[in-house]
């Protein structure tokens, strides 16, 4: 009984307390007090006392019309709370959350769709439960609640992104409540009362049907997953799919597959809409997510399909290991063997053995950049010229190309499309290790001649009448074996025609050749549907083309369609520059056979050159004269069709077909003549953009002519040309980074910078200035121009090696004032990217060498413009202050990050500094630099012009003080009334008075006319302090009262006589004006003055 009474009592004190809470929120303006006192009733009634819920239900959700946004998402979040107190309660509140679900604020909108959430669930449990006992007002609820999830259903495509992320989360727990909860799944403690469809007692009732509602569940994954695919989705959308798909996965293990093959997809074809941070961001999730469905028994069976996502997202292998150990490895196999011989998996095998290795075969060839560029190339020379409507329509860009697992899926469709792969190799592979004459390339250059299935032993005459007489009469004193295939018999031309042209004179012989030829450049005309026979035919063309005039004539047939003969062009090229191996052949088998006739050793069977008894050396050395003779011949032909093709592509005006890149990439051998073709054209000011990228890849391609072209780059580095010599620096950077250049690159700037230690310039360059200029210069001087170009390169490769600096720092302390300057002038890019963190320069300033100050004073100034100096930074400059060079410059860097007492006790010294400086001390100090960040400064603008008057004379004299008071005065936006009346009040204070006080009264008074009672008010306190004994003081007094008239009657009333006679005696124009005072006063008010003071001032 005594328990009912309290609790009688305990529940009409609650009715009481919430009575009284829910009026003053209705009578209060300020949102503050009406969400406090709303959240309390909550508190009261609901989590409390949830007996009284329905008795202040109407009155809470009266504020569901309030005008803040705030106390509405409140009344979403009480009607939530209530129905999850009690399931009925939404069947009274429904009207009231719809009014509210489509609510003006975007954000009571959100808060809405995520009440959706729980109130969907817990009423979609409660009319399952319920069906037989549903009244029509239930059912009509229930049916407005299905409105309004269709409703945030479709909110995929709202233009708000939190909206969206709301949507999301509602879809999730659509397909868990829409879907069998199976024994594998894996539910949290607290979802465990949540519904699913297998709770459903009888398939198909008046509201529910199971299949049906399987069916909606498998639609809103569908949509959820085309969503989280689709190029627009912003990161934090993608992100919140990925933690929904993955909860689904482990709730729902039917979907871990649909899932695995999601999160796939995602990583190959990131949305190009994403920054690179994003994108991390995006991964990260994903991998948190995958760790842990791997953790969980859900990774059974698919072993394979989370290790190839870990190893996308970067996973080591022991990483990997550690997530899933051996034995579910093992296990996982197992459970795919048994599902394989049971037939589930026959659907979802889509290659067999042979196509597998395609794909890996594929694969590993897609990896390699060349190949991807030569398939980009060949495909190129087949687009259209326009882009057609239906790509522009279609085309989805790949954002994260390049990534293992994209490799891996264009390799399928590869295959797909395509089916097996063939085993055929291309027939010309030239390798640009060929390049080295002097190493012994025989068996290549049979593995090239066999490939070719032509004998080239006779191709390298230059003219008709010359080879007609070499295959007419064949010379006796070439060895054999010169002259031999290197491969088994083949066919050649001229054992068949060396008859036929005996038989015709010179003129029929040119006519057929004309005609001929002729018609082999027509063929394309003819067999343009075989593209392969058509290029043979020319092959054999050029095999036979050996009069010199037709050389023009083929070069005009390539350029009259250069972009579908450009491999014409290349054949031309290659078949030269076999002749020209060829040669080299021979060459190698002379000195081989000299070297052995030398030293005496066996000469082969086939190697024999003569008959016995011969002079085999002479033999030879005759042999070598027409070989070099022949190698000369060679050289200069493929030089000249090389320079003259690379020459007519370069001069093209329209360049959007890269020919000129692609051809020069794909040559074999780049001459001296074609490289400075290749320099020239990077100087093309329309053009030098591709023309560098192009020099760059042959960089990184041509190692055996690696050195020449980044000796061509490194060129670029030093012009005066800003666009191309910040291109060249950004290639070196790249390229900087590859262990293989590095020193290559790091060597030349830094012989470049030792230039400067020269008392004149180089004369390379000299030369180089004046290639550039076009402009003779004095040889004897450097200039601006000089320097920078040997500075260039350094000074950008010291932004990623940050010990550079250290190099930089030995070439400043010898180098003339001219080169100083210069070097000061350029250093703030670099430096301003190595950053107040690195190092380096913590330990050049901790620790500079002899004769670098001003190095060193310019390194922190740029480390400290735009922003507050590191604690780091601080310290060490600090140290170097007070132990090494007590130099007071060093400061004005870190002023900011200096205590009040030190920049106080640094004020004598940096005040003596230029008026320009000074200026710049007190900017820094007051914030006053527009180029600083706000900030707390460590000194007020007061405290600094209090410790300039207390500065002592004898470490600082007093016309520096002045000046330095004056530059505070001229910053009137910083010393205003207000401030300077603080500091003229501070001042008095002091004892002795400073100095400079009456100046600085006055000044202000200047400054400020309104000030003149405040300054009344503090020369009567000064009189109180016996001014007059400080002489320099005193002579301001008496000008302030000069300044103050006409009140200065009030101070001066105060003096004694002997003071008073004082002033009249300095200042008589006071005593006058006082006497006109005293004049026109009262007698009550003259009798307060003195007697002595009367007659002072009527004196005459």
């Amino acid at each position: 009984m005594e328990f009912d009474n309290e609790k009688m009592l305990s529940v009409d004190d609650t009715l009481e307390k919430v009575a009284e809470l829910l009026n003053e929120a209705s009578i209060s303006v300020k949102d503050s007090v009406r969400l406090s006192n709303l959240k309390n009733v909550q508190e009261l009634i609901v989590h409390k006392n949830p007996e009284l819920l329905d008795n202040f239900l109407d009155e809470i959700l009266q504020f569901q019309l309030d005008k803040s946004g705030e106390v509405k998402k409140f009344v979403v979040s009480f009607i939530e709370e209530a129905c999850k107190k009690d399931s009925e309660t939404i069947f009274k509140v429904i009207d009231n959350f719809r009014y509210l679900l489509f609510d003006e604020n975007v954000g009571v909108q959100k808060r809405s769709y995520l009440a959706m959430i729980n109130i969907y669930k817990n009423t979609l449990k409660w009319v399952v439960r319920h069906q037989s006992q549903l009244s029509e007002h239930h059912k009509q609820t229930w049916y407005t609640i299905l409105d309004l999830k269709n409703h945030i259903a479709a909110q995929l495509d709202s233009d708000n992104d939190g909206i969206r992320i709301c949507c999301i989360k509602f879809l999730e727990v659509l397909i868990l409540c829409m879907s069998e909860r199976l024994k594998e799944s894996i539910i949290l403690h607290t979802n465990r009362s949540d519904f699913s469809v297998d709770q459903l007692e009888q398939d198909e009732s008046e509201l529910f049907n199971r299949e049906d509602m399987k069916e909606e569940g498998r639609y809103h994954l569908k949509k959820l997953l085309e969503y989280t695919l689709s190029n627009h989705i912003s990161s934090v959308n993608l992100i919140t799919s990925i933690c929904v798909l993955s909860n689904l996965a482990k709730q729902r293990p039917e979907f871990i597959n649909t899932v695995l093959e999601t999160y796939s997809k995602i990583l190959a074809n990131m949305p190009p809409t994403l920054g690179k941070s994003q994108v991390n961001a995006v991964k990260k999730q994903m991998k948190l997510q995958i760790q842990s469905i791997c953790k969980s028994s859900l990774c059974i069976g698919f072993v394979t399909e989370l290790t190839n996502l870990l190893n996308d997202l970067g996973c080591s292998t022991n990483e990997i290991n550690r997530l899933i150990p051996k034995n579910l490895v093992a296990e996982s196999n197992k459970k795919r063997v048994n599902q394989s011989q049971h037939g589930s998996d026959s659907k979802k095998t889509k290659f067999d053995k042979s196509q597998e290795k395609s794909v890996e075969s594929l694969v590993e060839k897609l990896r390699n950049k060349e190949n991807v560029a030569d398939l980009v190339l060949v495909s190129m020379s087949k687009l259209p010229d326009n882009i057609t409507p239906k790509f522009s329509q279609e085309y989805k860009p790949i954002s994260n190309a390049g990534t293992s697992q994209q490799i891996r899926q264009l390799a399928h469709m590869m295959v797909s499309f395509m089916g097996d792969l063939s085993d055929s190799q291309p027939i010309l592979t030239v390798d640009d290790e060929d390049l080295d004459e002097e190493e012994d390339e025989e068996l290549k250059f049979k593995m090239k001649i066999k490939a070719e299935k032509i004998d080239y032993s006779e191709s390298t005459k230059s003219s008709f009448n010359r080879q007609q007489s070499l295959t007419t009469t064949p010379s006796k004193t070439l060895p054999s074996n010169l002259n031999k295939p290197a491969s088994n018999k083949t066919f050649k031309l001229n054992d068949v025609t060396n008859n036929i042209s005996n038989k015709f004179n010179q003129e029929q012989i040119h006519d057929l050749f004309n005609k001929t030829y002729k018609r082999i450049l027509d063929s394309d005309e003819i067999i343009s549907k075989n593209k392969e026979a058509c290029i043979i035919r020319k092959k054999t063309l050029i095999e036979s083309t050996i009069i010199d005039t037709y050389d023009q004539n083929l070069m005009n047939y390539v350029f009259e369609d250069v972009k579908k003969r450009l491999d014409l062009a290349l054949i031309w090229v290659f078949n030269s520059y076999i002749k020209l191996k060829s040669a080299f052949h021979k060459r190698n088998v002379l000195e081989n056979t000299r070297y052995k006739l030398e030293n005496g050793m066996e000469i082969k069977e086939e190697e024999e050159i003569i008959e016995v008894g011969k002079d085999r050396m002479e033999i030879v050395e005759k042999n070598e004269k027409i070989v070099n003779s022949e190698i000369e011949i060679c050289q200069a032909e493929y030089d000249k069709i090389l320079n003259l093709i690379l020459y007519n592509l370069q001069t093209k005006k329209d360049q959007k077909d890269m020919l000129f890149s692609k051809f020069i990439t794909q040559v074999p051998h780049l001459t001296e003549n074609a490289l400075e073709l290749l320099k020239e054209a990077c100087k093309d000011k329309e053009k030098y953009l591709f023309n560098m990228s192009t020099l760059s890849e042959l960089i990184i391609t041509r190692y055996k002519q690696r050195n020449q072209l980044i000796q061509i780059l490194l060129y670029f580095t030093g012009l005066s040309n800003q666009i191309l010599r910040e291109n060249a620096c950004a290639i070196c950077l790249n390229l900087y980074e590859r262990k293989q250049f590095s020193h290559v690159i790091e060597d030349y700037a830094l012989t470049r910078l030792k230039y400067l230690d020269e008392p004149t310039p180089p004369s390379n360059i000299i030369n180089e200035m004046i290639e550039e200029s076009q402009e003779l210069l004095d040889a004897d001087s450097w200039n601006e121009d000089m320097i920078k170009s040997c500075l260039y390169l350094y000074l950008n490769l010291m932004s990623v090696n940050h010990k550079l600096i250290n190099g930089l720092t030995d070439v400043y302390i010898g180098a003339v004032s001219e080169i100083k300057r210069v070097i000061l002038k350029t250093l703030e890019a670099p430096v301003k990217k190595m950053g107040m963190e690195s190092q380096e320069l913590l330990k050049l300033i901790q620790d500079f060498p002899p004769n670098s100050e001003t190095l060193v004073l310019r390194i922190i100034h740029i480390l400290t413009e735009k922003t507050h100096p590191s604690i780091d930074l601080i310290n060490k400059v600090r140290y170097l202050y007070s132990s090494k060079l007590p130099d007071v410059r060093f400061l004005i860097p870190i002023l900011n990050g200096l205590t009040k007492a030190e920049i106080i006790a640094s004020l004598p010294q940096l005040i003596k500094l230029s008026t320009a400086v000074v200026k710049e001390v007190f900017n820094r100090l007051l914030g006053i630099n527009a180029n600083i960040p706000i900030h707390k400064a460590p000194i007020s603008p007061s405290e600094l012009l209090v410790a300039l008057h207390q500065i002592d004379p004898a470490s600082c004299d007093l016309k520096t003080v002045i000046n330095a008071t004056s530059l505070c005065f001229a910053e009137k936006q910083v010393y205003t009334q207000e401030v300077l009346a603080n500091v003229i009040q501070q001042l008095i204070e002091i004892n002795p008075i400073p100095t400079l006080y009456m100046r600085t009264v006055i000044q202000s008074l200047t400054i400020y006319p309104k000030l003149s009672p405040f300054v009344v008010n503090m020369m009567q306190r000064l009189i109180g302090k016996q001014i007059w004994k400080n002489a320099k003081v005193w002579e301001g007094f008496i000008k302030c009262c000069q300044r103050i008239k006409p009140i200065s009657h009030q101070v001066l009333l105060k003096l004694q006589p002997p003071q008073l006679k004082e002033v009249f005696q300095s200042a008589p124009d006071l005593k006058e004006h006082l006497s006109n005072y005293v004049q026109s006063i009262t007698p009550l008010e003259r009798a307060q003055i003195t007697t002595e003071t009367l007659e002072l001032i009527e004196q005459t």
